[in-house]
């Protein structure tokens, strides 16, 4: 690895200091969690997460749908983890990483919408 862009693309185990202003996002607590990244800037890695859930509370005229009506659906969204509370990032080799990540769920090799955030 020569720097930290060698990780998009890559499924990797990141440890944080805190999951301060996450845990809207899904984020576990500090983990250790595996992450598939998608881009990595000055700020931090963004990371992919395949089950962000956002349930539609008005509808296109802006009246209040009821709460029985509401249906949570499921999103594919890249989320920020910024560098200031990444304690430690762990890239494998790409066969390898979904190995390990599978053997930690219990699996031979992880479901497409697992990676995400596994803990």
């Amino acid at each position: 690895m020569q720097d930290a862009r060698d990780l998009v693309g890559r499924t990797v185990l990141i440890k944080l200091t805190s999951n301060e202003g996450l845990a809207f996002a899904g984020f576990p607590e500090e983990g250790p969690f595996f992450c598939r990244v998608v881009a990595v800037d000055e700020i931090g890695i963004w990371a992919e997460n395949r089950n962000f859930v956002t349930i539609e509370i008005r509808n296109n005229r802006g009246s209040y749908i009821p709460k029985k009506k509401q249906k949570p659906r499921r999103n594919v969204v890249s989320l920020l983890i910024p560098w200031r509370i990444i304690h430690t990032a762990v890239m494998f080799e790409e066969e390898e990483g979904l190995k390990i990540a599978g053997e930690m769920l219990g699996e031979d090799s992880p479901p497409a919408g697992s990676i995400g955030f596994v803990k």
